[in-house]
């Protein structure tokens, strides 16, 4: 008879506290439910990067390649979202990878570096996909392969004459680099 007592005042209280709770929560909560759960993903997928696994071309290529005017902008863009802060003010290197060398950890072509912009990667490099739309990110990635060539949107200075080697880069810059 004891437990019957205890069985039915805890599972009165039980009920009493689901009735009081049940106004807690604010009506927009419950229409989360009809929310997507996952996000749309922003351009191609990156993948493993060209030389590491990637088996099959891609054909998805940049739409402002070859545009001075989207080279600026992808400029303006590095400077604005504090690329440099990580990069170096003109894509050296810092904490951040140099972006002008022909060293890539993930893969150096357009596709690859829209990847790691839009998706990020580890050990510090955000995603900006969910930020930045499509066209700036390959803004971005134009100036980014503009770097080192005659088309680079204020390049650095040439390091003066009594500079150590790698100081910055060299005075003189062919076609042929880019």
């Amino acid at each position: 008879m004891i437990n019957v007592c205890k069985c039915s005042v805890l599972l009165l209280c039980a009920l009493g506290l689901a009735a009081c709770g049940a106004d807690q929560y604010p009506a927009n909560v419950a229409s989360a439910a009809a929310l997507p759960t996952a996000m749309t993903p922003i351009g191609p997928n990156p993948g493993a990067g060209s030389g590491q696994g990637d088996t099959h071309e891609r054909q998805v290529h940049n739409p402002f390649e070859g545009s001075q005017s989207a080279r600026e902008q992808g400029r303006a863009l590095f400077v604005a979202m504090n690329c440099y802060g990580c990069h170096g003010g003109h894509a050296g290197g810092g904490m951040g990878p140099s972006l002008r060398d022909p060293t890539w950890i993930y893969g150096d072509s357009p596709v690859d570096i829209f990847g790691s912009i839009a998706q990020g990667r580890a050990n510090g490099m955000p995603a900006w996909g969910l930020r930045l739309p499509s066209d700036a990110i390959w803004q971005i990635v134009a100036y980014i392969q503009a770097l080192g060539t005659s088309g680079e949107p204020d390049p650095p200075s040439p390091a003066p004459p009594e500079a150590p080697p790698m100081a910055a880069p060299p005075t003189a810059i062919t076609e042929s680099q880019g």
